[in-house]
């Protein structure tokens, strides 16, 4: 791929909610990208979010920006507070007549795709749209891809959508009927209007050329990676059997069973460590267990306490409709680039494939069984003196953030030259009827 100039550069407008101060998984990726696509001939001005209205948004407490990237920011309207509000005043009203209310009706017909509708980036975006030859799009929320469909109508530029994780195919989104219907029809609305969609997984990108048969070309997967390898020493510090979580338990990704598991094995030495917030099986075992618990911290910083785990605990929600589970964690790429030997609590698919197929050392549990996670521990537990501590060359190269800027600029390239598109497709044409004779 022939890149662009890189003392001509191209100014690309990233739409991106998730972008610092906010902290997020999505913030890394974003921020990793507007950092180094200039690199590879690519400018970026981001748009983002002034004042963001969800209560699970973690800001951090001293915002720095990147100081050779352009940042602008609009303004949020609280929708998420106005549907709060209005469905706690029903919910009182209903327990007056003796009944709970279990749908917030008011989010299902006006949060639609999400509550961040009413992020207002429209009038900012097209001005910034206007001195920029591409649009690119950070998901979620949804609803800024029909920001991103918006601004390509009125401007012309090309527009890339970067859904990250799946959106209708998530497992995880549960919605009524009628809103499930609406989106998966604004699904197909943003795919015929982009001129190029990724999402961040291999399965991901097989459901929806398989959905989206008519638009599978423009489909691609650019994942999810690792700022930098944090390999662990060789002997942790401590004499103890360190599980260690790094992240949020939400949904079905509870830790429940685990920690039931591990309490039943009284384990003299084991400590469970939570990096994150807290959950309710946290609190409930905390008496049968030792626990401890470190409240967010900077990326950097959680880099460093990975490295004093004896193991590290990977959970994933076990979905009764997803037989093949396509999401993989964001903090699989950090686990991994760690060298360190992971406990793999999810269901078959992408996340424990990646795991299997890059970690030194895995115990890997893919079904909702306590005598299993039991033998995964006590596995982990005989082998914590013979670790293995090794990253592969292969996911150093294939998982970097440097080689994953490379492929958006990649894609980049692609929308905006296509007759550079033509002339690559026409070589590898010729290539494959070279070797064919």
């Amino acid at each position: 791929m022939m890149y662009l100039d890189p003392e001509h550069p191209h100014r690309v407008l990233m739409l991106c909610y998730y972008y610092p101060p906010l902290r997020s998984s999505g913030t890394i990726r974003s921020l990793a990208f507007s950092r180094l696509l200039p690199q590879f001939g690519w400018t970026p001005v981001v748009l983002t979010v002034a004042n963001p209205r969800p209560s699970w948004i973690t800001v951090e407490q001293t915002p720095s920006e990147h100081e050779d990237c352009e940042v602008h920011r609009s303004t949020e309207l609280n929708l998420f507070g106005l549907v709060n509000f209005l469905h706690g005043v029903c919910c009182r009203i209903a327990r007056l007549f003796g009944r709970e209310l279990q749908i917030n009706y008011f989010a299902e017909l006006l949060c639609i795709p999400d509550a961040e509708i009413a992020w207002l980036t429209t009038p900012r975006g097209l001005a910034l749209a206007k001195s920029c030859e591409l649009i690119y799009v950070s998901c979620s929320p949804f609803s800024a891809s029909l920001s991103g469909c918006i601004l390509k109508l009125l401007t012309g530029k090309p527009l890339v959508l970067d859904f990250r994780d799946a959106w209708t195919l998530n497992p995880h989104i549960k919605h009524a009927r009628l809103h499930r219907a609406i989106i998966s029809l604004l699904e197909r609305f943003v795919l015929a209007r982009c001129d190029a969609l990724i999402v961040n997984t291999n399965g991901a990108l097989r459901l929806y050329r398989q959905r989206y048969p008519e638009y599978q070309e423009k489909i691609t997967a650019i994942p999810n990676g690792y700022d930098k390898l944090a390999i662990a020493p060789a002997q942790p510090e401590h004499k103890s059997f360190v599980i260690m979580h790094v992240g949020s338990f939400y949904s079905l990704r509870q830790p429940d069973l685990f920690l039931e598991a591990l309490s039943e094995l009284k384990l003299p030495d084991a400590e469970f460590v939570q990096v994150g917030p807290g959950c309710s099986a946290i609190e409930k075992y905390r008496s049968h267990l030792r626990i401890r618990t470190i409240k967010s911290v900077p990326h950097d910083e959680a880099l460093e306490l990975m490295k004093t785990a004896s193991v590290l605990y990977l959970k994933q929600g076990h979905e009764q409709a997803a037989d093949n589970y396509i999401a993989v964690a964001a903090k699989t790429y950090e686990y991994l680039a760690s060298g360190l030997p992971i406990i793999c609590d999810a269901p078959p698919g992408d996340n424990v494939d990646i795991v299997r197929e890059y970690a030194a050392q895995c115990y890997i549990v893919t079904e909702p069984d306590k005598e299993k996670l039991k033998q995964a521990i006590l596995d982990a537990y005989a082998n914590r003196n013979r670790r293995q501590l090794k990253v592969t060359e292969k996911f150093a190269a294939d998982f970097s953030r440097l080689t994953l800027s490379r492929k958006l600029a990649d894609v980049f390239n692609r929308v905006v030259q296509p007759e550079a598109k033509n002339s690559s497709e026409s070589e590898t044409t010729q290539e494959h009827r070279r070797r064919a004779c």
